[in-house]
């Protein structure tokens, strides 16, 4: 009798293992045609106005920044299109460069004992408000498009291009020699 509750129990063991296999493959079969169903609506989303007007001036120039699901009133292709416009840039000049743009919160400051900005961080989140925050007299915080151009194989100090647009009013900040 004890050789018979053993097994009974080495039974519910298995039964037990059984629900939560096949529990998790249900999880993961939903898992995966949630990812396809949101990847065909990635695919399928029209594009916007401004990237259609940066594509339609700058053919395919390599764009790379990261994925940004919310957007500034001044979106990243607008950014990219007042930045290289500013420079001249166009489809031909373009070739074999590469533009990197990414979001950031930067801090601004115009003292008599210095005049400058730094990059807080970088923008993952939509904040709340863009508009710029006085901190005191001497100090602004912004969110502003840093944007770069460089050639496609290699690193080049400075950059042929270097651009930093606010996102709100999507003015260029001047930043001067900085090398």
């Amino acid at each position: 009798m004890h050789v018979a509750l053993d097994l009974g129990a080495e039974k519910t063991n298995m039964d037990r293992t059984q629900y939560f296999t096949v529990a998790l493959e249900i999880i993961l079969a939903c898992s995966v045609a949630l990812n396809v169903y949101l990847y065909a609506q990635y695919q399928n989303a029209a594009p916007s106005s401004d990237e259609v007007a940066f594509r339609n001036e700058f053919a395919n120039v390599l764009v790379t920044a990261p994925s940004y699901d919310f957007s500034p009133p001044i979106t990243m292709y607008h950014a990219l299109k007042i930045a290289l416009e500013s420079d001249g840039w166009n489809a031909t000049s373009l070739q074999n460069m590469t533009v990197t743009v990414s979001l950031e919160y930067m801090q601004f400051t115009n003292s008599s004992d210095s005049t400058g900005f730094q990059i807080i961080n970088k923008v993952t989140q939509p904040p709340q408000s863009y508009a710029d925050v006085q901190a005191n007299s001497t100090t602004t915080y912004r969110y502003i498009w840093d944007i770069t151009v460089n050639r496609s194989q290699g690193f080049f100090i400075p950059p042929p291009g270097l651009y930093y647009v606010d996102a709100q009013t999507g003015d260029i900040i001047p930043h001067g020699p900085l090398f």
